[in-house]
């Protein structure tokens, strides 16, 4: 009975989260932008995630303006579907209204290629494929067992030799994408104009100013302050309210 009643709670929650995301889609449809931000805004304070959730309410806040929220849900949605052109095009579109333009620190080839492989799959995704390759070299070395003849033992030999390269570089790929989402933190300047300092402190000297919409990484927090990195180096500390983390 009570795994019967945790059901039920979940299929009426589910059931709950879909009228109201179709009813902030039908507000969203009728230019009500603020009235649907509060029922997209009502699914994600319920716990429930999704790119589609958050690529909406991206589109919600950018055509009410406030370019900041909806970079920060459009980069929530990229962590949901990495390799959606919607999504894609919509943050690029958000980011040509972001006042500051940071230029990158340049990296060597292979950092990049490395990087924009693992950005074409979600952590998800990778756990899936390295289980995949995993299944399949087993299969490759149990057909090797029990195969009769000599062709039949090369070609499984051969292809679980290639699944099992094929896993381990996969299993190097989840590690290290499990390795930066855990470690690494992004968050994005929610106010108009932040002043930089060179400590933790709103006495500290001002190092330089950021405006709404930038993506920072966060590196530390103490006494709610935040210290961040930019895209070309630069190193300081913002106020916790500044800024939200993606």
């Amino acid at each position: 009975m009570f795994f019967l009643s945790l059901v039920i709670a979940a299929i009426s929650f589910a059931d709950e989260t879909a009228q109201t995301f179709e009813q902030a889609n039908q507000l969203y449809l009728q230019a009500k932008y603020p009235d649907a931000i509060t029922q997209y805004e009502k699914i994600v304070q319920s716990g429930f995630e999704s790119g589609e959730l958050y690529f909406n309410l991206g589109n919600a806040y950018y055509k009410s303006g406030n370019i900041q929220k909806a970079i920060l849900n459009y980069e929530r949605a990229k962590q949901f579907l990495p390799r959606d052109e919607d999504v894609q095009f919509n943050l690029q579109l958000a980011n040509l209204q972001v006042v500051d333009k940071i230029d990158a620190v340049p990296r060597l080839f292979v950092y990049r290629w490395a990087d924009s492989m693992l950005a074409l799959f979600s952590l998800t995704t990778m756990g899936w494929i390295v289980y995949s390759f995993f299944i399949l070299t087993l299969a490759a070395f149990a057909i090797f067992l029990f195969a009769r003849t000599y062709i039949q033992k090369r070609l499984s030999m051969f292809g679980g030799l290639v699944f099992s390269i094929a896993l381990i570089l996969t299993m190097i790929g989840y590690g290290v994408q499990a390795y930066k989402e855990s470690n690494t933190e992004f968050a994005i300047v929610m106010s108009d104009v932040a002043n930089i300092k060179a400590a933790p402190d709103s006495k500290g000297n001002d190092l330089f100013v950021l405006h709404k919409g930038l993506r920072v990484q966060v590196l530390d927090n103490v006494n709610h302050w935040r210290k961040i990195r930019l895209a070309d180096g630069k190193v300081g500390w913002i106020p916790e309210d500044d800024c939200e983390s993606i």
